[in-house]
């Protein structure tokens, strides 16, 4: 099924030479691509590796006459240009390079991370001046994970990593003696949401430099915004550490605007919002300026009855909410091992697909609502890419339409339920009912007809006529994309 994200994958890096060698050499190269400063370069094929490209932007103040710490993205789906569009405004204020591979995946047989990695690595130190003591990682969802074991795999060359909409690689990496700074982000609908607040409280008790900030949003890269207080902190994390060196002006700017932002959101009556802010700001900022304005503002608010009966409801809902979790997954296990299959109707009714949906379209209490929505993404990612990809792996088409149907019950208006659940049909097969999820697809509003050339999953119908009859019918008659 290609028309979803990929989301899980590994790094296993291997710098080609010593650290030192690899960024003491760095030098601006006189020919090659255009690397005019403050432009997006959207592609550069690799040296000796013509497999590998990536996007690279430059900040404005870039000259090769001194070093600049550097950014590597990692996303799920090799899309270079999204992570160099949410990093640039922070990227020119800060002065960071950015480079984000085309090749990174998650999800896949084999591990397509550690060429990738290693690609753009070899090819950015031989055209850039890099400072080798400030190299960051950057991923979304599988790419986060495959930035994380990176930077296990190789303590003392990733300084930090900002890790978006997913956790650690592994749940039993150490978390003591953390050797890199880590930023996690997550939106506050993705299905990833409970890992990052438990990896969030993991970190806390270990000690670990880090920070988790929520977002309004689904499973995605952070908002520019957001994308410039991960780098924000990475620059106060470099002056505490000894890598960059500490400025006094730098400093007093950061913690002056950081207040106003806690003061802003307390202002607007966003009280637990302002209460968590106060609270990071006294923590990111201790040893390195006087942090009692903040400090004092979160113990304040955090004296609140309101505000501690809302973190201790917060923490009841996340537990009750990772239960329903596991008891959901259980009960879907169940229907899918039984011998004989239950229709979806049923298997969604036992789930509580229709009264989830119901929770999720209410305005009665906000926090509810997101918790349905939260416990419904992680149905949906199941049924609508993890399940469907396991059992077509295993020619098991009836469970494999099974749990697409239940994501059809999900989102019924979604026309990429559809052409999945056509994609199952086709790697196993059955032509007839494929061309009728196709069908059903484009009445939906799916136009992406592009797919069907390039998707491997329809390559036993590209020869079949009633497929090709459908496909230029399709293409005749379909409106254009809103």
């Amino acid at each position: 099924m290609r028309h979803s994200e990929r989301r899980r994958g590994g790094v296993h890096p291997r710098p080609r030479a010593t650290i030192g060698g690899i960024f003491l050499a760095a030098a601006l190269l006189a020919t090659g691509p255009d690397l005019t400063p403050g432009r997006v370069v959207e592609r550069i094929v690799c040296d000796g590796n013509p497999a590998q490209s990536y996007a690279l932007y430059l900040p404005r103040s870039y000259s090769p006459e001194k070093r600049w710490p550097v950014l590597y993205a990692l996303d799920a789906g090799g899309r270079a240009l999204v992570p160099i569009e949410r990093f640039r405004d922070a990227a020119d204020e800060y002065g960071w390079i950015l480079v984000s591979s085309y090749n990174t995946r998650s999800d896949t047989k084999g591990d397509p991370n550690t060429p990738a990695m290693n690609a753009m690595w070899n090819d950015t130190t031989d055209r850039l001046a890099i400072d080798g003591r400030r190299v960051y990682a950057t991923g979304f969802s599988g790419g986060g994970r495959a930035a994380v074991f990176l930077a296990y795999r190789t303590p003392g060359l990733i300084a930090g990593v900002i890790g978006c909409g997913a956790g650690f690689a592994d749940p039993e990496m150490p978390v003591k003696d953390v050797p890199f700074a880590y930023f996690g982000t997550v939106g506050n609908r993705d299905f990833n949401y409970y890992e990052m607040r438990a990896l969030d409280e993991k970190l806390s008790a270990a000690g670990a430099p880090h920070r988790i900030e929520i977002f309004d949003g689904g499973h995605d890269w952070p908002p520019p915004s957001l994308a410039r207080e991960a780098i924000a902190w990475m620059e106060l994390e470099a002056m505490r550490s000894g890598t960059k060196q500490k400025k006094e002006k730098e400093i007093a700017e950061l913690y002056r605007r950081a207040l106003e932002g806690a003061t802003r959101l307390e202002a607007d009556g966003k009280r637990i919002e302002a209460y968590r802010f106060y609270a990071g700001v006294a923590e990111d900022f201790r040893g390195l300026s006087d942090v009692s304005a903040a400090a004092e503002k979160a113990a304040a608010l955090g004296r609140s009855t309101s505000i501690s009966d809302f973190l201790k409801d917060a923490r009841r809902r996340d537990d009750r909410d990772r239960f329903a979790i596991q008891t959901l997954t259980q009960k879907l296990r169940r229907a899918l091992n039984s011998a004989e299959l239950p229709l979806a109707g049923i298997v969604a009714a036992d789930l509580g697909i229709a009264g989830l949906k119901k929770k999720a379209a209410s305005a009665d209490s906000p926090e509810e609502r997101l918790s349905a929505e939260r416990i419904l993404a992680n149905l949906r990612v199941q049924t609508s890419y993890y399940l469907p990809e396991q059992f077509v792996g295993e020619n098991d088409y009836p469970r494999a339409r099974l749990v697409l149907s239940l994501a059809a019950e999900i989102d019924p208006e979604d026309p990429r339920v559809d052409y999945n659940l056509a994609s199952a049909a086709a790697r196993t097969r059955h032509r007839q009912r494929a061309l009728r999820d196709l069908q059903r697809a484009a009445e939906k509003g799916f136009r992406r007809f592009d797919l069907l050339d390039e998707d491997e999953d329809f390559a036993s119908l590209r020869g079949d006529p009633e497929f090709q009859k459908w496909l230029a019918r399709a293409r005749a008659t379909a409106s254009p994309r809103p």
